[in-house]
């Protein structure tokens, strides 16, 4: 039943419930009888029209003619004596006219309410004071109640508007984020990555069809879309199993953000995976913790490239040191032995010496990489004295300082007893020292200091080069990097000694550290712990002294 018939059902039910007071006691036929029948026969009319227009027999053009044939009703109703009661019903279909036909109904209403109820109500119970009042307030209200239906409709459609209007919006909206959400999805799944998603619970909201691919390889029992469950995932070394606490997702849980973090997932005796993971965590709008996303890279092929690559490096290198320390052998042997020798041909010789030592540096430095990056760095150490060491390593470095016009600043503690592998600490300091040198330019400063904390040293290798850019410092002290500016100034270098340097003092338990800015020169830090603690001396004791 739709809201036509309820709007003429809310108009008959009181007209019959006055039609059941009025028909026993027989009022209706007291004058006025055939007037009440009409109005019964036009209230039956207009719902006969009301239900013709459900089933489509009324045109609905024309159903404001059902509202007017109910007040033209209540007219007909109210001729008969005491039955002024019925003349509110004319609300009704004022409120049907107002809603319906806006500004025309409440015209409407008013002009049927006072020709159709008023008028004849005059014209049959005469014109004293209470009829006129009934006559004028009738109508009055008729029309306020049509205007107040009128009123609602216009703000109703207003409102409706708006709403169709936000409707469509949100439809656009929709699609769009559906369109979004699709090609999302399409190129996760595309893509030759494995992306996870989990909540602040650590469960798996979302995961790709690449991550499933690895899940089924490190879980082949299954998994549960839980973060930290343990499997067949194992550290960097492919041997230790990574348990709950190193899980990558675990880590993420905790809120870590972390790149490049390396494992290893499979059965080692079937077949094992290289997996690269990173992570972001994700916040909510109040800026708490909501969940991480994972990025799981296969880099099985390029680990293993990288593993050829430095077994040849280090068969080549190990095969070419030995040629080369014979050729030193026996141009010494020569430039010692031989008098005659002319001064030419010594400087000749002098000149595949110094190359040769260059050679034998690169090799061994390149053998000494290998052996770092496999965890084979052996420390040889005893009790020595660092100040010695280091002060060694500036007095070495001189000559050089000299042919670069560079001056040379130093302030060695005494006495700095540290137990250490000479060799390698050596190697370390003058790597440090010679790059300050090699990249500063004329009328500079390299300033080399030690200080002796008690229990820790700190060497400070300071100059006033070229620097470093911010960008280029996290890839200082990686293998065969080399800063643009030194390749633009020519400078030489394998890109290899501040890579051993580190090596070396993680080796002593130490941390090194730069601080550089472009242009105003570069400062390293390396802090190592006294294994044989020893009071410090006064700073007066440290000596300061140019070369």
């Amino acid at each position: 039943m739709d809201s036509v018939m309820h709007r003429q059902l809310l108009f008959v039910v009181p007209v019959l419930l006055n039609a059941a007071f009025i028909l026993p006691t027989g009022q209706a036929v007291l004058g006025a009888g055939d007037a009440y029948l009409g109005g019964l026969a036009l209230v039956v009319l207009a719902t006969v029209a009301a239900v013709a227009n459900e089933t489509g027999r009324f045109p609905t053009r024309l159903l404001w003619l059902v509202p007017v044939l109910d007040l033209l009703a209540v007219g007909a109703l109210r001729l008969v004596p005491e039955n002024g009661g019925v003349g509110v019903l004319v609300v009704l279909p004022a409120v049907w006219l107002g809603v319906d036909l806006l500004e025309r109904g409440v015209l409407l209403t008013a002009v049927l309410t006072l020709t159709t109820v008023s008028v004849p109500q005059l014209a049959v119970f005469g014109t004293g004071a209470d009829s006129w009042s009934r006559a004028v307030l009738l109508p009055v209200v008729a029309a306020n109640v049509a205007m107040a239906g009128a009123a609602l409709a216009r703000r109703w459609t207003r409102q409706t508007h708006r709403l169709a209007i936000k409707h469509e919006e949100l439809e656009k909206t929709y699609e769009h984020e559906h369109r979004v959400a699709a090609r999302q999805e399409l190129i996760a799944a595309t893509i030759d990555v494995g992306l996870v998603m989990i909540d602040r619970s650590g469960a798996y909201t979302s995961l790709n069809s690449k991550q499933r691919e690895l899940l089924d390889v490190g879980y082949p029992h299954g998994h549960r879309g839980q973060a930290g469950q343990e499997g067949m995932v194992f550290a960097e070394d492919r041997v230790t199993p990574l348990r709950t606490r190193d899980m990558p997702t675990t880590r993420a849980l905790r809120g870590e953000r972390f790149t490049d973090y390396v494992i290893w997932v499979g059965d080692p005796a079937v077949r094992q995976l290289a997996i690269s993971v990173s992570a972001a965590p994700m916040f909510d709008e109040l800026g708490d913790f909501d969940g991480a996303v994972l990025v799981y890279k296969d880099v099985t092929e390029l680990v293993s490239a990288l593993r050829v690559k430095d077994d040849f490096v280090a068969t080549v290198s190990h095969e070419l040191r030995t040629p080369l320390t014979s050729i030193m052998g026996f141009l010494d042997l020569v430039t010692e032995t031989d008098e005659s020798l002319s001064e030419s041909t010594r400087a000749q010789l002098s000149i595949v010496k110094r190359n040769s030592e260059r050679l034998l540096r690169l090799v061994s430095d390149l053998l000494m990489a290998a052996q770092t990056d496999e965890g084979r760095l052996v420390l040889v150490r005893r009790l020595r004295d660092l100040s010695e060491l280091v002060a060694q390593a500036v007095d070495d470095v001189v000559p050089q300082a000299r042919d670069g016009e560079v001056r040379l600043e130093r302030r060695i503690a005494p006495l700095v007893e540290l137990e250490m592998d000479e060799t390698r600490m050596r190697q370390m300091v003058d790597n440090l020292v010679s790059n300050a040198v090699k990249y500063t330019p004329p009328d500079g400063v390299v300033e080399v200091s030690l200080v002796d904390h008690g229990d820790r040293v700190v060497l400070r290798v300071s100059d006033t080069g070229i620097g470093i850019a911010v960008a280029d410092q996290e890839h200082l002290f990686t293998r065969f990097f080399r800063a643009p500016e030194a390749e633009t100034l020519a400078i030489q270098g394998a890109g290899l000694g501040l890579a051993i340097t580190k090596a070396i003092v993680e080796a002593h338990a130490g941390t090194i550290e730069v601080d550089s800015e472009p242009g105003r020169g570069t400062r390293f830090e390396v802090t190592l712990p006294r294994l044989t603690a020893v009071d410090p001396p006064d700073a007066g004791d440290a000596p300061s002294r140019s070369s």
